[in-house]
């Protein structure tokens, strides 16, 4: 008795989750209540129940099984999963995604968000470039800052690299921008004393690991030079380190193997006299 009990109960949830359920809601702001016009609505896994919200956020959905999840996505807010457990009505709220419409950067005093910052600034983030197969972060944002250009003059192993803000601004004195690295200006350039034909000077910012960096700001016009002074008048570059953070210990290994051919450094024999 026990058992045809069971197997009732079961098929008559089964029943009930398989049910067809036409759907009906509203989708607002958290924020203020408003309503999310043009928000789009999917169900998670068929991708042919889908619709859209109308001006009013209000939405429609029919033929959807009792134990569905509907997800919800906008630009400018993130996305939500919501269980329908065989409702008829579902209103859903979502949150505006404040990081991606108010963006943070690095400057001299602080943080600040990038719509307030009233100069020239470009942001690149740590996974721009960790995978990036360079010997330094500088090669690694070569392409992605518009109005700066990074030039290799050697394919030596922590060789120093040229970096130009928004072009030359001297004919006699350096052009290379100002490196701030955690709120402290260091040196850049060549630090080594064997440069010349057969040997390149040393990077000492191919020191620091493209991996530790958790973001870079470059700022690019006059505005800099109110923050660091004459020495950012060729633009500045400041990168921000990661940080120790909450949670469990994250272990990772990145390695990179260069293969030389043989013909690359098999030599002829010279001819005697």
């Amino acid at each position: 008795m026990k058992k045809i009990l069971s197997l009732a109960l079961a098929a008559l949830f089964c029943t009930a989750a398989m049910a067809q359920l036409r759907v009906t809601g509203t989708v607002t702001s958290s924020d203020d209540g408003a309503p999310v016009s043009f928000a789009t609505v999917v169900v998670k896994g068929n991708n042919s129940l889908i619709t859209s919200t109308d001006i009013d956020g209000k939405f429609v959905l029919a033929n959807v099984p009792g134990n569905a999840v509907l997800v919800v996505s906008y630009i400018g807010f993130t996305t939500l999963e919501t269980p329908v457990n065989n409702r008829s009505v579902v209103n859903i709220e979502i949150s505006p995604d404040a990081l991606a419409l108010e963006e943070v950067m690095v400057v001299a005093y602080g943080t600040v968000k990038k719509a307030s910052y009233t100069g020239a600034a470009s942001v690149v983030k740590s996974d721009a470039i960790k995978d990036n197969p360079v010997t330094s972060f500088e090669n690694a944002m070569n392409g992605k800052v518009a109005g700066m250009v990074v030039t290799s003059n050697s394919g030596q192993t922590g060789s120093a690299v040229d970096i130009r803000i928004r072009g030359i601004g001297s004919m006699n004195a350096s052009n290379d921008p100002l490196y701030v690295v955690d709120g402290v200006p260091v040196i850049s350039g060549s630090t080594g004393q064997m440069g010349g034909a057969l040997y390149s000077t040393n990077n000492v910012m191919s020191t620091i690991n493209p991996s530790d960096i958790e973001s870079i700001t470059i700022l690019k016009d006059a505005a800099a030079s109110s923050l660091y002074g004459s020495r950012a008048a060729n633009g500045v570059i400041v990168i921000q380190t990661k940080r120790g953070q909450s949670g469990k210990p994250h272990i990772s290994f990145k390695t990179a193997v260069g293969i030389t051919p043989s013909f690359a450094t098999r030599n002829y024999d010279q001819a005697s006299p």
